[in-house]
């Protein structure tokens, strides 16, 4: 698979995060539009958190003087289970923090733009937006695709598909056959107590030498059965535990040879590494909008890399919009693991973007070479599902 293999852009050996922050491409921000957009899912959806069977997410448009315009996804949940930020905070943290104090406003690029706000703790989904919004006018101004202005690596990334929780095993495993016809390269499946070592043994039998992960999503109380999904051949156990117990997960990873993955845990720079030191977990799961940000997840890339640990980067059922930022992150060196990438497809009736991405039969999916946010962003869709906006500028 000739665009699977990695394809040097420029500048690998510096790390990521040091050559982002050196983008000086000048943004004059005239107007920003953020909408609050509720989108009916195709199936219900569950986790450890519970089920979903529609989503609230925001877009955020920011609109250069100049008049190129650059769209980002802020994506969110209702309550704050798996982090602190909800869809209403963030909402709040967009246009009564962070927008109006952008509008009018000249940065030299991204890195002063995110400097802008280094006093306001929290509000990650918010700041990851609006530092999206801001590449993606970047982007387009220089006239190249996201990945290559960060100099990434790869033309296209591996993906997997993350399975949560069904009615049986049965129905599990059919949700499965029908995933990987389709060629996805990994199985990832949601566990809590009492759906764990029978289904994941089910799965590693219907599908023998396939890569299998499993997802507790902070849903165990310090025990659990970690020595039976140790025997199972995991790639990883993802997040089995709360994100604060730090202490309680290098426990859990000492016991066992299957590598741990920190996801809720990884909530900073700081925090990751700080869990790493800690021996807390031997994978991290970036996702970009609970980190904080692009600038925030190559940091953690870029700690992970000098300890030869891997990295991947998950989802938080983004659009096709915030999904062209993910594939592009996911285009740098260390994101070494197949990634969570569905298409929209699998959750959406339609997308925000088109022509939208899909898996390809290798199980890859192409990096967007498009500048902005890699896709052309379908603006009557958005108008359609916009239940409340708000503009300034």
């Amino acid at each position: 698979m000739e665009d699977e293999e990695a394809v040097p852009v420029g500048g690998a050996e510096e790390p990521a995060a040091a050559r982002a922050r050196r983008v000086e491409v000048p943004i004059h921000v005239g107007r920003i539009v953020v909408h609050s957009l509720e989108l009916p899912l195709v199936h219900h959806f569950r986790t450890a958190y519970g089920t979903i069977s529609r989503k609230r997410t925001i877009l955020v448009r920011l609109e250069d003087v100049g008049g190129i315009v650059g769209w980002a996804e802020a994506p969110t949940a209702e309550l704050p289970t798996y982090g602190p930020d909800t869809h209403d905070s963030t909402w709040y943290a967009l246009t009564e923090l962070l927008a109006p104090r952008l509008i009018g406003r000249s940065f030299a690029g991204p890195a002063e733009l995110v400097a802008s706000w280094a006093a306001l703790r929290g509000q990650h989904p918010a700041k990851h937006a609006l530092e999206c919004a801001a590449w993606s006018v970047a982007s387009q101004k220089v006239g190249t695709s996201l990945s290559q202005l960060w100099s990434g690596v790869r033309r296209a990334v591996p993906v997997g598909e993350s399975f949560g929780i069904a009615e049986s095993v049965a129905a599990l495993l059919d949700q499965i056959e029908r995933r990987m016809a389709e060629g996805y390269c990994r199985i990832k499946v949601k566990i809590e107590p009492g759906w764990d070592v029978e289904v994941l043994r089910a799965v590693a039998e219907r599908f023998p030498g396939v890569p299998l992960s499993a997802d507790g999503n902070c849903g165990y109380a310090g025990s659990g059965p970690w020595a039976e999904l140790d025997r199972l051949g995991l790639l990883m156990i993802e997040q089995p535990l709360a994100a604060d117990a730090l202490c309680e997960l290098a426990d859990v990873q000492g016991s066992i040879s299957t590598a741990i993955c920190l996801d809720e845990s990884a909530s900073s720079p700081g925090i990751t590494e700080a869990a790493l030191r800690l021996g807390c977990g031997q994978i991290v799961n970036i996702k970009p909008a609970r980190l904080g940000g692009i600038l925030a997840s190559m940091e953690v890339h870029d700690i992970c890399q000098a300890r030869s640990l891997p990295v991947w980067c998950g989802g938080m059922l983004e659009t096709g919009v915030g999904r062209g930022f993910n594939l592009a992150l996911a285009s740098l060196p260390n994101f070494s693991l197949p990634a969570d990438m569905s298409p929209a497809r699998i959750f959406y009736a339609e997308d925000l973007v088109e022509p939208t991405f899909d898996i390809r039969p290798d199980g890859t999916v192409a990096v967007p070479e498009q500048p902005g946010c890699g896709f052309h962003v379908q603006e009557d869709r958005i108008d359609q599902y916009t239940a409340v906006r708000w503009s300034g500028g």
